[in-house]
């Protein structure tokens, strides 16, 4: 069951909602020494690369992670109150850099393990 878990598409959602219930917790939850922004761009960083191991089409998962991140900042908007939580463009900005951060990490990653392996599919 675990290693069923931990496969290609089961890693990539599992991580992605791992990360949205983070986004989406009352912020008196997460431990207040987190750089909030190195957070989003660390996480989205992950969303992506997981997302190219399973298909690895480099623009629907650039755009895909980009618009999951605007749409957790429109839900933090209509949270309520009591959850502390708000829209920020700049978490916004910080979950679209860390995307092409965490693309750029699997480009060169998988070049890396394919020079190794010969060319092929290293994943």
């Amino acid at each position: 069951m675990i290693v069923k878990i931990l496969q290609k598409p089961y890693l990539a959602l599992l991580y992605s909602f791992l990360v949205l219930g983070l986004c989406i917790m009352p912020s008196e939850n997460i431990p207040s020494d987190v750089d909030d922004k190195m957070a989003h761009f660390v996480s989205f960083a992950g969303i992506s690369f997981l997302w190219l191991w399973v298909s690895p089409n480099y623009m629907k998962v650039i755009i895909a992670s980009i618009v999951f991140g605007f749409i957790i900042e429109f839900t933090q908007r209509v949270l309520p109150d009591s959850f502390h939580r708000s829209f920020d463009v700049y978490d916004g900005l910080a979950d679209a850099v860390g995307a092409l951060i965490g693309v750029g990490l699997f480009y060169v990653a998988n070049l890396l393990l394919n020079t190794k392996k010969g060319g092929k599919d290293p994943f």
